[in-house]
């Protein structure tokens, strides 16, 4: 059986992961668990749909909730930066790229006994496909040649060679969900997700919680998951779930709030963390006015300062960043400096525009969530000071910022966090003009080449200069102002034992181990 999917367009989004086995000595009765039996996780926020057309590999489109029903077929270690199995026993490739051979493992079910085979998977790519799922996938799933040679394999020809089309299903394809359950409720299912996940859905109260009980029908042997039930609780605010954290209302949360877990560390709370490349930033959309002019880019970020932004608003827990990849990291080009922090050059650029007749001015959309208010608080003010400026903020809930910036792109200036380990391919997907997350509708031929041979092979060096280039590029033409390092924090109860954490992504948990001692 064979089929071409479309070409078509489409979203942080991001990678982050660490390892944590045990933890603080105390009860077991945290969070009112019985034995080691319950757990509560706090999510970063509610989740809109456990569809995987609609959940991402990302903390604020559902990945966390997804990841405990669904599983995952490939995820990326942040230790070495490759695709690891999981649901699937391996991916491997031919041709120089072009064609990749999907291999799953054996007798895999979902939790209502149908199997998860070579079948399924087609089935659910090809959602992504399909125009009327406007699925944010759409576009990493554009040409694929997908075939199904035996119920557990998939051949897969690519439109072009890609050396790291494992880290495309891991990233952007990982979730698999029953399409007997699909096909029952096409429309329900994100309600009602049905996953091979170590977890299956018992009940879900909206913005309350989502209680998960273990999956019997679960392929992994040796007691996995260990927990008989989880439970998922979205709290948006940072100081309440500090707070839970403190009162034992919860046993671990994930963030990549560097206050919070500088507030975690002083309050003596269990923290692990793992620094990644990319970090917080201010998304500009080139494609219209007033960010479709380099000048006022380069102007806002040089109005700016991330190292006096640190103090203010972190009390110094978050790190300054100054060039888009992690000092000292293998792709990094320690050349390409990222603008900030010359007013006086931001001033001359400011009157220049508004001699031309336009002056900046503009609205900045961000979360509704203390953390954002505080920085948006503190660009106002550093906007204060200049003149032939004008900044509006406007703050959004998830879902309505979700909408508006990632995927109608109906904003000027954003905010944005971008987390990751290698970089392919949450750059490709960022930069690229066809990339599928490149919400500031940014295109450079040059950049667009240097992905593409970047992604195209393997040889170090051939990528190292590729992403020099990528970043230098960056540097020149400003699409996006980042100012903090990006790193992913596991902050966990003073009397839990938690075990088995492993965080992946940009905060994401692999949930058939996490346990109890």
């Amino acid at each position: 059986m064979r089929s071409v999917l479309p070409r078509q367009a489409a979203l942080v989004a991001a990678m982050t992961g660490l390892t944590l086995t045990t933890v603080a000595c105390g009860s077991d009765s945290a969070a009112g668990s019985s034995g080691h039996g319950s757990m509560t996780v706090l999510v970063t926020q509610e989740a809109r749909s456990l569809d995987p057309t609609v959940a991402s590999l990302s903390q604020i489109t559902g990945g966390t909730q997804a990841a405990a029903v669904f599983d995952v077929l490939l995820w990326i270690d942040p230790k070495t930066g490759r695709a690891e199995p999981q649901l699937a026993e391996r991916a491997t490739a031919a041709e120089g790229g072009r064609v990749w051979t999907l291999r799953l493992k054996p007798d895999l079910k979902f939790s209502d006994g149908t199997p998860l085979d070579a079948e399924a998977v087609k089935f659910n790519w090809a959602r992504h496909a399909d125009p009327a799922n406007r699925s944010m996938q759409a576009r990493v799933v554009a040409g694929l040649d997908v075939a199904v040679t035996d119920n557990r394999t998939l051949a897969i020809t690519l439109p072009a060679p890609n050396a790291h089309f494992d880290k495309v299903i891991a990233h952007n394809l990982a979730f698999i969900g029953s399409p007997t359950a699909i096909k029952a409720d096409p429309k329900g299912f994100g309600n009602k997700p049905v996953g091979a996940g170590p977890y299956k859905v018992k009940s879900w109260v909206r913005d309350q919680q989502l209680v998960l009980e273990r999956n019997p029908r679960y392929w992994q042997p040796g007691g996995r998951p260990p927990l008989k039930e989880l439970i998922l609780k979205p709290v948006v605010d940072q100081s309440q779930r500090l707070a839970m954290l403190n009162a034992n209302q919860a046993h671990v949360l994930t963030t990549a709030q560097a206050k919070l877990m500088g507030d975690a560390q002083k309050a003596g709370l269990p923290v692990a963390t793992e620094g990644k490349n990319g970090g917080f930033m201010t998304l500009f959309n080139t494609s219209r006015p007033p960010f479709d002019d380099p000048r006022a880019r380069r102007a806002y970020a040089l109005i700016m300062d991330p190292v006096d932004r640190a103090k203010v608003v972190t009390a110094n827990a978050g790190k300054p960043l100054s060039t888009f990849l992690r000092p000292g990291t293998e792709f990094t080009a320690a050349d390409a400096v990222l603008p900030a922090n010359n007013r006086a050059e931001a001033q001359r650029l400011l009157d220049q525009l508004a001699a031309e007749g336009k002056p900046l001015s503009f609205t900045y959309s961000t979360y509704n969530s203390p953390g954002s208010h505080l920085t948006a608080e503190y660009w106002l003010a550093q906007v204060a000071t200049m003149k032939n400026i004008t900044m509006k903020t406007e703050f959004l809930e998830g879902t309505q910022y979700l909408q508006k910036v990632q995927i109608q792109r109906q904003f000027e200036a954003g905010e944005f966090v971008l987390s990751f380990d290698d970089p392919e391919p949450v750059l490709y997907n960022f930069l690229h003009s066809k990339g599928q997350d490149n919400h500031m509708q940014w295109k450079s031929p040059a950049v667009d080449q240097a992905l593409d041979q970047a992604r195209a092979g393997t040889d170090a060096q051939a990528r190292k200069a590729a992403y020099a280039l990528v970043q230098r590029e960056l540097a020149k033409d400003v699409p996006l102002f980042a100012y903090e390092q990006a790193f992913t924090a596991a902050i966990q109860a003073k009397d839990a034992k938690v075990t088995g954490l492993t965080v992946f992504e940009d905060g994401l948990i692999m949930f058939d181990r996490l346990g109890l001692a």
